[in-house]
């Protein structure tokens, strides 16, 4: 009987129980740690559970680093419930012949949903227009239309594509970069491909789409905060390192931009003196892209089968590193 750890945060309780009793009936024994949501598991009780644990699902984003992975002997899938491992050391990972796989796609509908929504709260002034109604002012709000507007999309992966459709059925005009372009679907939807300073130069709306990688961290900074229209809105509901956070701030108080509405930070959860919080300029989610019922249900179900491919003793669908060959001990099965 292959031992199960669930991390998560209380929040994902009504999908998460349906999972755990799932795993069980496949015959997994399994234990689930709630914490508090925007926190992780403490570091004791981290290295507790990565020492029971054969197979350890986390929906957070602590770090699993060499250090941790140290002496774990039993460990053999770290899965993360979500596309991105950003926070997995893998390579350390696989030289201790454990896999590390994610859930891609599960999410892509609902953070490209989100997007959309926060490009409508941004443009239309709507959580400003909430906040002042709820304290009694009656006044008319003068936003933007997206029609007619240029979206400019930084990573044309499946969100980025998910948002090209939605920007399109709202009468945006849609261009795009990114590394390796899928040209065939950019000519079939009208999208087009251009460099990433021509984007940043034209676009009304700029969303970030990209992985957080050692290239990408930070890559959004000044100079590309400077390049866009004062008029232009930024959006990142990708990864909040991505951006340079202080200098954001700096933009958005300067008004080198006009606002810009963000649904990831770093660090997460922000400090409540985080001065982005004080700022008109900006709507602000908790993280929520992918935060829906119908994702998590979709990222469970690859969940399952990944961990019911190393009960098989098979590698996992969705696995992103390649672990050294270990003997597997078969009273584990």
């Amino acid at each position: 009987m292959l031992r199960a750890v669930l991390v998560f945060p209380e929040s994902a309780a009504v999908v998460i129980d349906r999972m755990a009793d799932d795993l069980r009936g496949h015959g997994f024994a399994v234990r689930v740690v709630y914490v508090r949501d925007g926190t992780d598991v403490e570091e004791p009780v981290k290295h507790r559970l990565l020492r029971e644990a054969e197979i350890y699902v986390t929906g957070g984003y602590e770090p699993l680093r060499a250090a941790d992975l140290e002496g774990k002997t039993s460990l053999r899938l770290i899965q993360r419930f979500g596309a991105g491992y950003d926070n997995v050391d893998c390579q350390a990972a696989g030289l201790r012949g454990i896999y590390v796989a994610n859930t891609p796609g599960g999410n892509t509908a609902s953070v490209a949903d989100l997007t959309m929504g926060l490009i409508l709260a941004l443009l239309r002034l709507i959580p400003r227009s909430d906040a002042a109604l709820r304290r009694g002012t009656w006044r008319l709000w003068l936003g933007h239309e997206l029609a007619g507007k240029k979206l400019g999309l930084l990573g044309m992966g499946a969100i980025g594509k998910g948002v090209a459709l939605r920007a399109a059925a709202h009468g945006m005009t849609v261009i795009a970069h990114d590394a390796r372009p899928d040209h065939p679907f950019a000519e079939a939807h009208g999208i087009v491909i251009v460099s990433r300073e021509e984007l940043l130069a034209t676009a009304d709306v700029v969303s970030l789409h990209l992985p957080l990688t050692p290239e990408t961290r930070g890559s959004f900074g000044e100079a590309e905060l400077k390049r866009m229209k004062r008029s232009a809105w930024l959006i990142n509901t990708a990864r909040g390192a991505v951006v340079d956070q202080p200098t954001l701030v700096r933009a958005l108080r300067e008004r080198w931009i006009a606002g810009a509405a963000l649904d990831v930070f770093s660090p997460e959860p922000p400090g409540v003196d985080d001065e982005l919080l004080g700022l008109e300029n900006v709507v602000l989610t908790s993280h929520i892209g992918g935060g829906t019922i119908e994702a998590l249900e979709r990222l469970a179900e690859v969940t399952v089968d990944n961990c019911l491919r190393i009960q098989r003793g098979e590698t996992p669908s969705t696995a992103v590193n390649k672990p050294m060959t270990r003997k597997v001990n078969d009273e584990t099965r």
